[in-house]
């Protein structure tokens, strides 16, 4: 089996790549780690937003925002763009400096809405949320008001990286991590029964899930959190982070989504979700710079004339 492993081609040249990224990122880690999180966070903000808008990968964004904003013109779309990839830099220098945020995140991060979570202290909480600003965050400051906090996670392809990307999140934002699938859900289900608090992002594309409406398209939409609080009766609660000035934060929280519960299962979860992609349209149009455009979030075939 490892001879096989080692005479495909394809496997090498991926573990190839991923050694190299992985070699990158310990890079900018020490880098990072010298310069601090306020140096480090102008440093990777100017590197990306002057990088990251002549790659490839930014024509993606540009067609996301036109399909989003038909209406929308160019100049504004580099702008966004511009600072999208801004924020990106700041993400990933902030990524390094978790346990430092974390520290300080009484001086750091704000808090609005405080009564809509505090209002199911003795239940479990789903909180749905999308990539606005520093996801990071969010997590971080549930942990203010849950003793269980479980965050949904995507394993990364890169070998080398999950497991050190895991244990950072573990050691200073989500004491517990659920792997997207299967045995995550029953994890999630189990913490939610224990009155604990699962945290998800729910704006990228999936392969399952629900087609539904997202900036008049349609798009394939996670429908876990819509399932849950329709068969067990958990409430939804969405997140909004938003930066203010350089690494500080302002997450809100806001009321419970709801809906009128049919005989028609499959349809209310659409229905759930549509709410739910509403109020990501809602964050993203407020602030589209704060948004990570580079998801390829709909499918073409769904949408066409």
């Amino acid at each position: 089996m490892l001879k096989m492993l080692y005479n495909n081609p394809m496997i090498k040249i991926k573990t190839i790549r991923y050694l190299f990224e992985a070699i990158l990122g310990l890079k900018m880690l020490i880098l990072t780690k010298i310069l601090g999180l306020e140096l480090s966070t102008k440093t990777l903000s100017w590197f990306f937003s002057n990088i990251g808008p002549k790659l490839k990968i930014s024509n993606q964004a540009k067609e996301n925002l036109h399909l989003a904003f038909p209406n929308i013109k160019d100049s504004e779309i580099e702008s966004i763009i511009f600072k999208m990839w801004k924020n990106i830099g700041m993400v990933v220098a902030e990524f390094f400096h978790l346990k430092k945020i974390s520290e300080e995140k009484n001086d750091r991060i704000t808090v609005s809405g405080e009564e809509y979570i505090k209002k199911y202290e003795d239940k479990g909480v789903i909180f749905v949320s999308g990539h606005f600003a520093n996801w990071e965050i969010i997590p971080l400051i549930l942990r203010d008001y849950r003793d269980k906090v479980g965050g949904i996670y995507r394993h990364s392809n890169n070998f080398f990286v999950n497991s050190w990307v895991v244990k950072q999140r573990y050691k200073n934002t989500t004491p517990i991590q659920i792997k997207k699938g299967s045995s995550g859900a029953r994890e999630m289900l189990s913490l939610l029964k224990e009155n604990g608090a699962v945290a998800m992002l729910v704006d990228q594309k999936l392969s399952s899930g629900v087609k539904v409406n997202f900036f008049g398209s349609d798009a394939m939409t996670s429908d876990g959190a819509a399932s849950l609080a329709i068969k067990y009766n958990y409430p939804v609660i969405p997140i909004n982070v938003e930066r203010t000035k350089g690494s500080n934060f302002n997450v809100s929280f806001y009321p419970e989504i709801k809906i009128n519960i049919s005989s028609n299962k499959q349809n209310d979860i659409k229905i759930f979700t549509s709410e739910i992609n509403k109020f990501l349209e809602g964050c993203i149009t407020s602030k589209p710079e704060s948004w990570f455009w580079i998801h390829n979030r709909w499918d073409k075939k769904f949408n066409l004339n």
